[in-house]
C-alpha cells in the first residue's frame, strides 16, 4: 500500500512539473484574432475571441521563462503581418481586462527583459 503511495505522489509531482510554455503554432493561433485590433488605432477594441487568446496565453505563460516564449513567438508572428501598431501589443491585456506584462513589441524587442 505505501508502495502504490509513494507512485502516485511521484506521478503528482511529475504532473505539476511538467509544465510547458506554450508552442508557437499555438500562440499565434491564439493571437491570430488580434491583428485587425495591432494594425489599428489607440481606439481600436480587440474582439472578443482576441481577448479569448490572450487569456489563453496569460494562463499558460505562467513564470518568466514562458512569457519570454510567448514574447519570441509573438515577434516572429508580427513580422509577418505587415505595419503594426507595437504599443498595441502592450495594451492588448488591460483592453481585454487581463493581468498580464506585454512588451510593446517590435523586431528591436528584447524578450529576455
Amino acid at each position: 500500500m505505501s508502495r502504490l503511495i509513494g507512485f502516485l505522489a511521484v506521478l503528482l509531482l511529475l504532473s505539476i512539473t511538467a509544465h510547458s510554455a506554450p508552442s508557437c503554432p499555438t500562440v499565434k493561433q491564439e493571437v491570430a484574432p488580434c491583428v485587425t485590433f495591432v494594425k489599428g488605432g489607440a481606439d481600436a477594441k480587440p474582439s472578443g475571441e482576441c481577448c479569448k487568446g490572450v487569456k489563453n496565453l496569460s494562463v499558460n505563460a505562467a513564470n518568466k521563462a514562458d512569457k519570454e516564449a510567448v514574447c519570441l513567438c509573438l515577434k516572429q508572428a508580427l513580422s509577418t503581418i505587415g505595419t503594426y501598431n507595437p504599443s498595441q501589443i502592450s495594451a492588448l491585456p488591460k483592453k481585454c481586462g487581463i493581468s498580464l506584462d506585454l512588451p510593446a513589441i517590435d523586431k528591436g524587442t528584447d524578450c529576455t527583459k
